[in-house]
């Protein structure tokens, strides 16, 4: 009797933090039904309580919804490494949204919190500039599951599956919450490389049905850089008094890392491929990537403030490349 109520307890807290990551208008009993493809009336049983989850169900939905299990289980004041995984199929709406809601709300959680700061390296462009221009981000996921899940259909197709208000909802609360939190980025010379070679390749293979759209694509490339570039002349963010320094290496960078602090812990998470992201809240391992990456901004050149030459050699580089593209693609057509 006793374990069975322990396990109840368990199943309740599962639910209960499956809830938290749920927008107001996503059902429970229809997402629970979705994932462990049972009838509502079966889901309702097992978030009652009335039924116990069974191992591979919690496996599910610990997945799906990126839960440690030691969460669950309350398990505490021993040294074992936190690791979350979860593969991203961005062909499945509730997928995406899902995992950007878990971005949400983990950077509000950072941006309340005191002594709060990201350090990022950017083998590629972070995700937290994307998403100020949907065009843009919608055809990374695009390129990434047709390469990946083999997607068949058109970017039209795959925008219209994907693109609902929730998602604009989330995107704009996580620029705020950018925006209001510290943060140093390191870039290269490359960073923007893998954006400009997928904007070229997808134009030579004739996935866009005119130009306009892969013009479109690097004009807000183009914006991006001005946004950073002012952004770092100024060392804040926007129309707040948010600190922001940005670093150039000379050197390539092993990974993209953004590591997230605040006054009590830290977590970090490690990008993958084109969007898939580990995430790490093992203390050991956050610490060694602040150092890390702190080394690396001590080898690197600082582009703020009255680095104006540099800045500008550095920008207008990277407009270089993105405007030899746009002259290609209107050759093209």
């Amino acid at each position: 009797m006793e374990n069975s109520e322990k396990n109840f307890a368990i199943q309740k807290r599962l639910f209960d933090e499956i809830q938290k990551n749920l927008s107001a208008k996503c059902a429970l009993v229809d997402i629970v039904s979705e994932v462990l493809e049972i009838g509502s009336d079966s889901a309702y049983r097992r978030i009652r309580c009335d039924k116990m989850l069974n191992i591979k169900e919690i496996y599910a939905l610990c997945k799906h919804f990126n839960i440690s299990f030691d969460l669950l289980m309350d398990v505490r004041n021993f040294h074992q490494p936190d690791y979350v995984y979860h593969p991203l199929d961005v062909s499945k709406p509730n997928d995406y949204q899902s995992y950007v809601l878990y971005i949400s709300k983990s950077l509000e959680k950072l941006r309340i919190s005191d002594g709060s700061n990201i350090l990022m390296s950017a083998v590629d462009i972070p995700v937290f500039h994307l998403i100020y221009h949907k065009e843009l981000t919608f055809f990374k996921l695009y390129t990434w599951a047709h390469s990946v899940y083999n997607y068949e259909g058109s970017f039209d197709d795959f925008v219209n599956a994907i693109a609902t208000p929730e998602l604009d909802g989330y995107y704009q609360k996580i620029i705020k919450d950018f925006e209001l939190t510290p943060s140093t980025e390191i870039w290269t010379e490359n960073t923007i490389n893998t954006t400009i070679s997928l904007i070229s390749y997808y134009t030579d293979i004739c996935k866009f049905p005119n130009k306009e759209f892969p013009l479109l694509l690097c004009e807000q490339l183009l914006k991006i850089l001005d946004k950073l570039q002012t952004w770092a002349e100024n060392g804040r963010k926007g129309n707040y008094t948010t600190p922001f320094q940005l670093y150039f290496s000379e050197i390539e960078i092993e990974n993209t890392f953004i590591l997230m602090r605040h006054s009590e812990a830290s977590g970090c998470a490690v990008k993958l491929f084109t969007i898939n992201t580990l995430i790490v809240s093992d203390q050991d391992f956050c610490i060694e990537t602040g150092k890390y990456l702190t080394k690396l901004t001590q080898r690197s050149l600082l582009l703020c403030g009255i680095a104006e030459k540099e800045r500008v050699r550095f920008f207008n580089a990277q407009r270089e490349k993105v405007r030899f593209l746009m002259d290609k693609i209107q050759k093209s057509y």
